[in-house]
């Protein structure tokens, strides 16, 4: 198993991405700490990899740095360890850029920007002393890609790009890769309420909305969370030891 007891913190868990990661990671041996703003959806993953009793649910909002502190350390008490952090959590909201206010501006960022380096660096701090670690943020297409509807989500999202660029220069020393991962569109999760939103936006149906984002895939279709989570495995496994810095691209051609 590739992740044979290994102790993985999944932020974001509750989600269709964090899920299908958590399911993956148990199947190749990792202990599992799952956190999410409401503990109730941590505990329903737990329940799906069949690691209730043995593993970790938490409540945790990473928009403040203390709880991203305090998340870390009920892990580290819970198994003695952290060596793997996958941060998930995400804030996504769609406004034409003339009405984007400072408030949702602020939300957004305070998740997917200062809530990522703040888990980040709360991880660090117990991986470095041990000289191992694997972080993976996901990131996305929009860091790159021009949406004018969701500007503070692709500029959040290129904050993560950058933040774990340095991170893996600062911290290569210490045996702790840090990397992104960039899902295409999936078929469940924060998409689909988020193609509500941009329905109702530019005035057509969520169901013709998601139809057109589709057909334009290069590939036709969009990605199950299922298979992001296998590129999630390899990227903290040891078969990516060498791996860090990088934005993994799992976007079935969508950034052509």
């Amino acid at each position: 198993m590739l992740l044979n007891q290994r102790v993985a913190l999944i932020v974001g868990g509750g989600g269709a991405l964090g899920r299908a990661i958590a399911q993956a990671y148990c199947r190749e041996g990792a202990l599992l700490a799952v956190a999410d703003l409401h503990r109730e959806a941590a505990l329903e993953t737990l329940a799906c990899t069949g690691r209730t009793n043995d593993g970790l649910a938490l409540a945790v909002d990473i928009a403040e740095p203390a709880a991203c502190r305090a998340m870390v350390e009920q892990t580290v008490a819970r198994f003695g360890r952290l060596e793997i952090l996958v941060n998930c959590a995400a804030v996504c909201l769609a406004d034409p850029l003339l009405e984007v206010t400072p408030e949702r501006w602020d939300k957004v960022f305070a998740v997917n920007a200062r809530g990522a380096f703040f888990c980040m660096q709360a991880a660090a701090q117990v991986m470095i002393p041990r000289n191992y670690g694997r972080i993976l943020h996901i990131s996305s297409p929009a860091s790159r890609l021009g949406f004018p509807l969701f500007a503070s989500y692709a500029a959040s999202k290129a904050v993560v790009d950058s933040i774990i660029r340095a991170a893996a220069v600062d911290w290569a020393r210490h045996g702790i890769t840090v990397n992104s991962l960039v899902p295409g569109r999936m078929t469940k999760g924060m998409i689909l309420s988020l193609e509500e939103d941009l329905a109702r936006i530019t005035e057509r149906t969520a169901e013709e909305l998601r139809a057109g984002r589709t057909q334009g895939l290069p590939m036709g279709r969009r990605v199950e969370p299922e298979e992001v989570a296998q590129a999630a495995v390899w990227l903290v496994s040891d078969a990516a030891a060498y791996v860090t810095a990088e934005r993994f691209n799992f976007t079935g051609g969508m950034e052509l």
